[in-house]
């Protein structure tokens, strides 16, 4: 069993060859700290020490010579790693501190062979560079090439991260907007154009979802639709326009009593809808009765001039008592309406399942 230390700045990597090596019955310990390697060769000498000589983070170049160049340090067998765009530079330098070298990523089966190749090779009793000026001058020249090399592979990487971070930022950024648009077309497709509020198609599909989930739960909801008392003389006298600042005026009346868990939906043309769910008779009649109230006190301005005062007529159904399906309940709401318009207007009718009365108010 070989003793072995990894030095590498790469956690994954290192992990990885360990992990390798203890599979074949090696006793391996990895570091990426330069001074916790040193102390680690000093206090247990390794068999054979595992280096990448060539990364940004940790010169291993620079760790081989301060090693190879304190006598007063062990002097393990040496496996060189680096990859292949240093190959040449990295592989001089192996020999010239009388090392093995492999390349990386490695395959398993090479790296194998080559850490029982070096294994095999006879111990370095004692190393020392050798002095004559030829030698020197190779072993600098091959160690500024490969720094050189790295720092140019360095500036590469960096150039392409900052490059990936950008288009990553790019898609994000497109990512969202078109979120948001999606989100703004969705909302674009529920809304009415004029008042603010729900449409009738929103409207319908609400209903739908809302009556599966009573009919889950075992509770009702209720439908309330008013509708704008003598809207047509108003827009055939004054214009559009004004008849268009009316229901706005009322939208928003009604959407600023209704409950957060309410739905408000223009019904058509000068009607309004409104679902509640969970919530009784008394209560609905109750709301309907303060929105036809607060309606009536409203001060609508167009052009200097006051449109009103507006009066609303309200039909009530509750499912499931006025209908089974919500076909059925807004029918029943609707009747109930033309109760409230056939009377005094101005009025809140309940849907004659529950009661045939009307609650009239005066103009």
């Amino acid at each position: 069993m070989a003793n072995i230390l990894i030095f590498e700045a790469n956690s994954a990597s290192r992990r990885l060859v360990a992990a390798l090596l203890r599979n074949h019955g090696n006793c391996v310990r990895d570091v990426g700290d330069a001074d916790e390697a040193l102390t680690l060769v000093r206090q247990e000498p390794p068999d054979l020490m595992i280096i990448d000589i060539a990364t940004p983070d940790v010169d291993g170049c620079k760790f081989v010579v301060r090693m190879r160049c304190d006598p007063s340090l062990p002097q393990p067998r040496l496996l060189l790693r680096a990859v292949t765009s240093v190959e040449v530079e990295a592989r001089a330098l192996a020999h010239a501190f009388g090392a093995a070298f492999v390349i990386k990523p490695t395959n398993p089966e090479l790296l194998l062979a080559t850490v029982s190749a070096t294994l095999g090779a006879p111990a370095p009793q004692e190393w020392a560079p050798v002095a004559d000026h030829e030698s020197v001058d190779m072993l600098v020249q091959a160690i500024a090439r490969l720094l050189r090399r790295v720092a140019e592979r360095s500036a590469q990487l960096e150039v392409a991260r900052t490059a990936l971070d950008l288009e990553i930022k790019k898609r994000i950024w497109a990512e969202h907007d078109l979120v948001h648009a999606n989100r703004q077309l969705h909302d674009q497709a529920m809304r009415d154009s004029v008042t603010g509020v729900y449409n009738r198609l929103f409207l319908e599909e609400s209903l739908a979802r809302e009556r599966v989930r009573a009919q889950r739960h075992g509770h009702g909801f209720a439908v309330m639709v008013i509708e704008v008392d003598h809207f047509k003389e108003f827009n055939d006298t004054l214009g559009r326009t004004a008849g268009d600042a009316i229901l706005r005026s009322i939208g928003q009346c009604v959407l600023s009593l209704s409950r957060a868990e309410d739905l408000v939906a223009r019904y058509q043309g000068d009607e309004f809808a409104v679902m509640m769910a969970n919530a009784s008779r008394q209560v609905v009649c109750e709301r309907a009765d303060l929105i036809r109230q607060r309606a009536h006190s409203l001060e609508i301005g167009l052009d200097e001039r006051q449109l009103g005062p507006i009066t609303l007529s309200v039909g009530i159904a509750i499912f499931p008592e006025d209908g089974a399906t919500t076909e059925a309940v807004l029918q029943a709401a609707d009747q109930a309406l033309v109760s409230s318009k056939q009377g005094w207007r101005n009025a809140v009718t309940m849907g004659e399942a529950i009661s045939s009365g009307t609650l009239p108010r005066g103009r």
